[in-house]
């Protein structure tokens, strides 16, 4: 399994695992859906754990390909890259490369915790807690998101 992708009303959340490029193709398809079922913008949030690997050249390449498409059915994208160190802030920079390259620029964010970007979207304390209880029993988050 590369990644885990549900949501909760509005908000679209990916827990990264190993990302592969077929998954921006599958992301992308499960965002349109939802848009046009919801008719309204999605808040989109990729949470990478503290053991996950930055993206391969191919994968990086597909998420540039499709950020500006995405943000067509989101409000927002939120990237969560948990965790400290050398390698997170590898993480973050290539992420915020990413985010760069979009036209949209302002509507895309990087974040060290899930409750960090749900508070970016206008979530309250209550809202997020029980947004994040039902994500972790979902199995959208990470072990220690809840934590962060």
């Amino acid at each position: 399994m590369s990644c885990t992708r549900g949501h909760i009303d509005n908000l679209y959340f990916v827990r990264w695992i190993k990302p592969e490029v077929e998954d921006a193709h599958n992301i992308l398809s499960d965002v349109r859906e939802l848009r046009a079922e919801a008719g309204e913008a999605l808040h989109y949030f990729a949470i990478i754990g503290p053991d996950v690997d930055p993206p391969g050249d191919d994968v990086r390449a597909s998420m540039k390909e499709s950020i500006d498409d995405l943000l067509e059915h989101c409000a927002t994208v939120h990237l969560v890259i948990e965790g400290r160190g050398f390698r997170r802030a590898m993480a973050r920079s290539i992420g915020t490369g990413i985010f760069l390259l979009s036209k949209n620029r302002g509507r895309t964010f990087a974040h060290d915790s899930v409750q960090q970007a749900l508070g970016r979207v206008g979530l309250g304390e209550t809202q997020s807690v029980a947004v994040l209880t039902e994500a972790a029993e979902r199995g959208l988050l990470n072990e220690g998101s809840l934590s962060g």
